[in-house]
């Protein structure tokens, strides 16, 4: 005679599915920093090939014309292109050096950054009006991430008085009309463009802006002036530096240099180029200069 023996099977005790969702949750808490970490990697990485296209475009556009970088124009021509978001050929703008090196890039993507939160925020100068007016002269009619240092990238036209803004005849005064190759004593030191977040250039006053590329973005409002100096002086700014948000990437920001490199800089060592500003004897930065 065969017997059959029934067998019991032994299921999961509520302790055990406790102690391992347990476990799951503790290496989720471990992987997840991990993973946010190497997606920001490749932004970056993805950012810093923006950032070199930008510097090969720039560095064509120089060998094409004269040795002259590209420049903006106080005169606020219209820009000529239906190729921005306006549509429109008749924009007229000031900030235009984006569109003097299209020609070379062929491509509006790669002024954007993946870590920039939002390209279009008003501290960029987005606008795409159209009919577009004087009173859009200072806007940008694209999505745009990356900034141009004045220094470098001047503004022609300023003789002109018949533009949106009139005679700008100060230009030489401000060392702002624009500039050669030549013109630059160390260009491998000069910071040529950059992650940044406030639109009317990479200034040595505002260079906070540089430094902390998304700070505008997250504040709604500009970084303080001053340079590295404020670090310690401005107990506000102090406390935000430990925002790791208002880094585009890794607590350092992707700029491009006035021989065309480009490299990712921690923001502790962006520097205005002013050492009264940066409180250091500064060996890159907006100003040209003998570093």
């Amino acid at each position: 005679m065969v017997m059959f023996v029934k067998s019991k099977s032994r299921g999961f005790t509520l302790i055990e599915l406790l102690v391992v969702i347990a476990i799951i949750a503790i290496l989720a808490a471990i992987l997840f920093p991990v993973f946010a970490q190497a997606r920001e990697s490749a932004r970056k990485a993805s950012c810093l090939s923006n950032n070199k296209q930008l510097g090969l475009g720039i560095m064509m556009y120089v060998q094409d014309y004269d040795e002259m970088y590209p420049c903006n124009s106080w005169d606020t021509p219209p820009l000529g292109t239906t190729e921005t978001d306006s549509r429109d050929p008749k924009f007229p703008a000031a900030f235009n050096w984006m569109f003097k090196v299209q020609p070379y890039i062929k491509n509006r993507q790669i002024l954007v950054c993946p870590s920039d939160a939002n390209p279009k925020h008003w501290s960029t100068g987005y606008d795409n009006a159209n009919p577009a007016s004087c009173d859009d002269a200072w806007g940008i009619p694209t999505p745009i991430s990356y900034v141009a240092n004045p220094q470098l990238v001047g503004y022609g036209g300023w003789e002109n008085p018949n533009g949106c803004f009139g005679d700008g005849s100060f230009m030489p005064d401000w060392g702002l009309t624009p500039r050669g190759l030549a013109g630059v004593p160390t260009p491998a030191s000069t910071y040529l463009v950059g992650d940044a977040g406030r639109s009317n250039g990479m200034e040595s006053w505002w260079i906070n802006n540089t430094r902390a590329g998304n700070y505008m973005r997250i504040y709604g409002q500009s970084a303080p002036g001053g340079g590295a100096k404020v670090d310690t002086t401005d107990a506000n700014w102090s406390a935000r530096l430990k925002n790791n948000g208002i880094f585009r990437h890794q607590m350092g920001q992707n700029l491009v240099f006035g021989d065309g490199h480009a490299k990712f800089r921690p923001y502790t060592k962006i520097t205005s180029g002013d050492d009264w500003q940066d409180c250091w004897h500064a060996t890159e930065g907006v100003i040209p200069r003998e570093y």
